[in-house]
């Protein structure tokens, strides 16, 4: 295939907070036998090609993205993929292909995104490379980021300025809770490390509201455009923006609410069992809970003294009924977070606290733990089953947010 034959597409890279375009992915294009225009990924992957002629094959893609970036509208920016099999070859060269392009077109560094694709590669020789493409004013990007923990040490010694979550990450995170988990806490894991999050791959309302949910400041795919010839305009998705920003605060205010009723629900649990606690007459444990049923959100219950010691047995929900279970009596739960907060605030004796969600690692459940004083020694700490009553993705995926409310 003749270099000639291959040519950049654009795909728009949407700013969540404004909805306009902030700029746009350079994507590798062919025609196959027939005249339709698809990906050329197949070329570049192809080991029958050298790995010079994929180089020159990927300069002239470039240099043909990097030839309308002037005209590009606004201050946009163009993301360039290089692999880091191609960086390491950089690296030990003098020159910055793509810089000398940018000096030959009279167009800014500042405006152009490097995106390191695919994993492997000698992180040495990837790390001075970047940094060289940095000095020069180029924006950095890690590509398919959780597509492979290894990449955790890429983010941690190259400080990108955007961090791309894998898109088959997204998809899996719409079917299954523990997927959202794990990309909703990498999205967190990229903004703490000081890197913008871009979620690629977002075809559906449902998989933006997941996106949202990872803190994504950018968001790509088919729900706005697949890749075109030519670059959309900056403001073409607004409208639409605007429309799924305020979806998806409807259903947040109906989550919300429907978190503080859960709420109000367990703490009127909660203090039914506080009060049976306190009138059962024994400090540790031999609670009498004939009289009381445990509703299907009840996993467990035990109690602490205030120094975070657990000086009951655990409480089991079995089928409606108490199992009681002394292995992790003894154990100390004061380094927990909700365990602090509770202790934390002037009126202890009038707050629930509730734990992030978690997956109980016995009941395989979406999962908080509530704690609530007892008296002023005790403190009653629950286990509880997060159950949404549908599949709305943030009341699912986030539980119930508020780190405490007042019982009374």
């Amino acid at each position: 295939m003749m270099m000639r034959d291959l040519f950049p597409w654009y795909q728009p890279i949407v700013e969540t907070a404004s909805g306009r375009i902030a700029g746009y992915e350079a994507l590798a294009r062919q025609k196959n036998e027939v005249g339709d225009v698809v990906s050329a990924g197949a070329f570049f992957s192809d080991s029958k090609h050298s790995l010079e002629n994929r180089i020159a094959a990927d300069r002239s893609v470039r240099y043909q993205a990097l030839s309308g970036l002037n005209e590009l509208p606004g201050d946009s920016f163009i993301s360039l993929n290089l692999s880091p099999e191609w960086l390491q070859f950089i690296a030990q060269t003098t020159r910055l292909p793509t810089l000398d392009m940018l000096r030959e077109l009279d167009a800014d560094p500042s405006r152009v995104m490097i995106e390191i694709t695919e994993l492997g590669g000698d992180l040495g020789l990837i790390q001075k490379a970047v940094d060289r493409y940095r000095e020069a004013g180029f924006r950095i990007a890690i590509d398919d980021f959780g597509a492979d923990f290894s990449q955790l040490d890429r983010v941690a010694l190259l400080t990108p300025d955007v961090v791309k979550l894998d898109m088959k990450l997204l998809r899996d995170g719409l079917d299954n809770p523990r997927n959202a988990a794990m990309i909703q806490l990498l999205g967190e894991m990229a903004s703490r490390l000081g890197a913008k999050v871009l979620c690629e791959g977002v075809e559906t309302e449902e998989a933006y509201f997941l996106a949202l949910s990872c803190n994504a400041y950018y968001t790509q795919g088919f729900l706005f455009s697949e890749a075109k010839a030519e670059a959309a305009p900056t403001e073409c998705f607004q409208s639409q923006m605007i429309s799924l920003r305020e979806d998806y605060r409807d259903r947040a205010l109906d989550s919300s609410t429907r978190n503080h009723w859960l709420a109000g629900k367990v703490s009127a649990e909660l203090i039914a069992l506080r009060e049976l606690i306190k009138t059962s007459g024994t400090a540790y444990g031999d609670i009498d809970l004939e009289h009381y049923l445990p509703t299907p959100q009840v996993l467990r219950f035990y109690l602490c003294d205030r120094s975070g010691n657990q000086i009951s047995p655990n409480y089991e929900n079995r089928q409606g009924g108490w199992n009681v279970d002394s292995a992790q009596k003894g154990s100390n739960w004061s380094w927990r977070p909700y365990f602090i907060e509770l202790l934390a605030f002037d009126d202890i004796d009038r707050r629930l606290v509730f734990s992030k969600p978690y997956h109980d690692i016995y009941a395989g459940q979406l999962s908080q733990t509530a704690a609530l004083l007892i008296d002023d020694d005790r403190i009653l700490l629950a286990d509880m089953i997060i159950n949404p009553p549908d599949r709305d993705l943030i009341y699912s995926h986030h539980g119930m947010q508020a780190q405490s409310v007042a019982v009374y």
